[in-house]
Parts: structure tokens; C-alpha cells; sequence
């Protein structure tokens, strides 16, 4: 237990800023969120807002969804933004959690170094068929579990092949690479490689001017990546709750005015 305890002090230090003796009055309140909230941009004006707001410390960590959702049951952060709902409703039903939260939304799109058409089972299906090269994050991400439920709607539908393997379920071939890290690492490297891979829209806008491949986007109903607020049931602090009321209400206008180089990067309910 110390060395877990150690750990989870070193995960978080480096993320969270130090009181001074005159900020004793201020309180604070763990949140694992998914790294596409961070590599946006868009987590790190959200935050900087609450905290001057409401004199509260976020000391947060991004992870992929199914770490962040493994730390909200072991009780070693408050809450969660993620973006799976299937997870989280497994979560829920698991007692983690009493219910999720929607705040905002966005799309997932493809990023490629050649032209695609049609819908996103089509390109997916072109890609295995063809062997396109194609990163995938294979770290059990919301962005990960996405590109999943693609394969197996393929398999399923198109008799398309697919393994089930360390690295989720996939279709077999040495050109797919799966990587086990974050979105803004598997567009790096997709675009050293001439790749083509799946991203959500907010950090493939975060990349974009960086990178020589295409966005692409798709209007089918599987590619839409709503993200949702769950508060911690063993912990049930305060300032999560807070929070929760920041994201719905301030925060809200936040959200919906944050652009990147001019296009909004996420949506919000209506």
C-alpha cells in the first residue's frame, strides 16, 4: 500500500499546483481525465477558470478512459471526464458512480496521408481490405473502444476478419500498428509513417497545423464522442460537485466560445 501511495503522490505532483500558508482556506479535489480533453487545449482553460472562480485546486491527470475509470474504482481520484459510455454505464451498474453527467461533445474523424470516401465503415473496411497502413492508440481509451465497436460492426455486418488479441479487436496484418499510448502520440507517428488514424476532432484540430495529413469527417452516428462527468461514490467530495456545477453552467459558455485556429473544438447540449 505505501508504494501504491507513493505512486499515486508522484502521478499527481507534477499536475497540481503548491499552496502557500495564505492559501490554506483553499480546498482541492482529484480528476482523472481522458488525454483528448488535455491535448486539446481545452481542459487546461476550463480548469484555470474554476479554480479562480471558486478558490479550488483541481489536481488532475489525463489517461486514456479505462485507466481513468480503474482509478475512479479504486477510489484514487474524485471524479471523471471520459468519453465511453458503455464503460461508464458499466461503471455505474458496478456502483462506482450514481450517475453520468453530459456536458459537451464532439466527433470522431479520421487523419490520413490519402484521400477517403464515403461513410466510415466503408473507409475502415477499404482500409483492412487494402492494408493501409493505420495507427491505432490500442491503450482501452474512449478512442480506442470507438474504433473497436467499427471492427466488429464490420465483422459483423461484411463478415470483415478480426482477432481479438492484448491489442483489442482488430483485423489481423502487420500494417496496423497499435501503440498503447495517447491520441497526440499516435498522430505523431502516423504522420511519420504516411498513416492513416482515428482520432477525436478536438486534438486532430490541436495537430493539424503540425502534420501533413487530411481531416476527414463523417456524419455517420457511431463517430459522435459525447464526453460525461462522474462524481466518485467512495469519495464524494464537495468540490466535485462543484465542479459539476461550473461545467453545466459557467463553464458552459467556455466551451462553447473555444476554438482552435478558428474552428469550435467541442459542443455543448442544448
Amino acid at each position: 500500500m505505501q508504494i501504491k501511495a507513493l505512486f499515486l503522490t508522484l502521478l499527481f505532483l507534477p499536475l497540481s499546483g503548491c499552496l502557500s500558508p495564505e492559501d490554506e482556506s483553499n480546498t482541492s479535489f482529484r480528476l482523472a481525465t481522458t488525454t483528448s480533453m488535455r491535448d486539446s487545449g481545452l481542459l487546461d482553460v476550463l480548469i484555470e477558470e474554476f479554480e479562480t472562480l471558486h478558490q479550488t485546486e483541481v489536481e488532475y491527470v489525463a489517461v486514456g478512459t479505462g485507466a481513468a475509470l480503474q482509478l475512479g474504482r479504486t477510489g484514487d481520484v474524485d471524479a471523471l471526464i471520459v468519453h465511453a459510455p458503455t464503460l461508464e454505464a458499466q461503471f455505474i451498474d458496478g456502483g462506482h458512480a450514481s450517475e453520468r453527467i453530459p456536458f459537451a461533445y464532439n466527433a470522431f474523424v479520421l487523419l490520413s496521408p490519402i484521400a477517403l470516401e464515403g461513410s466510415i465503415f466503408d473507409v475502415f473496411e477499404t482500409i483492412a481490405t487494402e492494408g493501409h497502413c493505420f495507427v491505432s492508440r490500442g491503450d482501452d481509451s474512449g478512442t480506442h473502444a470507438k474504433e473497436q465497436a467499427i471492427w466488429l460492426h464490420l465483422n459483423e455486418t461484411k463478415d470483415l476478419e478480426i482477432v481479438e488479441d492484448s491489442n483489442g479487436i482488430h483485423p489481423p496484418g502487420e500494417w496496423y500498428y497499435s501503440i498503447g499510448q495517447g491520441m497526440g502520440a499516435a498522430i505523431n507517428m502516423a504522420d511519420e509513417k504516411s498513416c492513416i488514424t482515428f482520432s477525436d476532432r478536438g486534438t486532430a484540430l490541436q495537430f493539424q497545423t503540425q502534420i501533413d495529413l487530411q481531416r476527414y469527417e463523417f456524419e455517420d452516428d457511431i463517430v459522435a464522442n459525447p464526453y460525461a462527468y462522474l462524481i466518485i461514490s467512495e469519495t464524494n467530495v464537495p468540490d466535485a460537485h462543484i465542479f459539476q456545477s461550473y461545467l453545466l453552467n459557467e463553464g458552459r459558455e467556455t466551451i462553447m466560445n473555444y476554438t482552435i485556429n478558428g474552428e469550435p473544438a467541442f459542443f455543448v447540449y442544448s
